[in-house]
């Protein structure tokens, strides 16, 4: 399948890296988690420079990386491309239009910060976000969870960040433990010629 095929053999330019990753970041509304579904329509299914299973890969390390889950990733595929000039590209392009409007909005916040359209305009922005982050995680979902396992694990996964919120760290310490134990199983049914 074309969107299967080895990327290595069509690297892109440090230019284009860097021209697709400034658009991007011109879209940024809404903090990291809501730029993953513009990442994955520019790289995937725009650009053809990975594949969905390896977005989903370069996600999944970008949120056990410290950082920002959008530039932690921007740079997994730069770093993917190009190297050390893709990984540069990619976090800078993402970066500059963000870092210049953050500098702009700073200033002129301060003076216009009482006005009740400001404040519409802000109040209406947030079920835009809360939405496109509510799709990239049924997309996810879909590609991933292909068995019962992988989606009662997922459903309970999100119920028990909404029920009892615990600590970050201890859910991902808790799925990088059950994804050891799922791959050990598996491996040790296939050797034993069960699938």
């Amino acid at each position: 399948m074309e969107g299967d095929r080895n990327i290595a053999a069509e690297k892109p330019t440090v230019g284009a890296i860097l021209v697709s990753f400034v658009k991007i970041g011109a879209m940024l509304i809404g903090g990291g988690y809501a730029m993953l579904p513009l990442l994955e329509e520019e790289v995937v299914r725009r650009r053809k420079w990975a594949t969905s299973e390896e977005m989903v890969d370069f996600f999944a390390l970008a949120q056990v990386l410290p950082g920002v889950i959008a530039i932690n990733t921007a740079m997994l595929v730069g770093n993917r491309l190009r190297g050390l000039a893709g990984n540069v590209a990619a976090a800078v392009g993402l970066l500059v239009v963000p870092f210049t409007l953050i500098v702009a909005y700073a200033i002129a916040y301060a003076s216009v910060q009482d006005m009740p359209a400001v404040m519409g305009v802000l109040e209406g922005v947030r079920p835009a976000v809360a939405g496109m982050m509510l799709g990239m995680g049924a997309n996810m979902m879909r590609k991933e969870a292909r068995t019962l396992w992988a989606l009662a694990i997922a459903v309970g996964a999100c119920g028990a960040v909404l029920l009892w919120n615990p600590p970050m760290a201890w859910m991902i310490v808790g799925a990088i433990v059950v994804g050891i134990v799922w791959n050990w199983i598996a491996v040790r049914r296939k050797e034993n010629g069960r699938c």
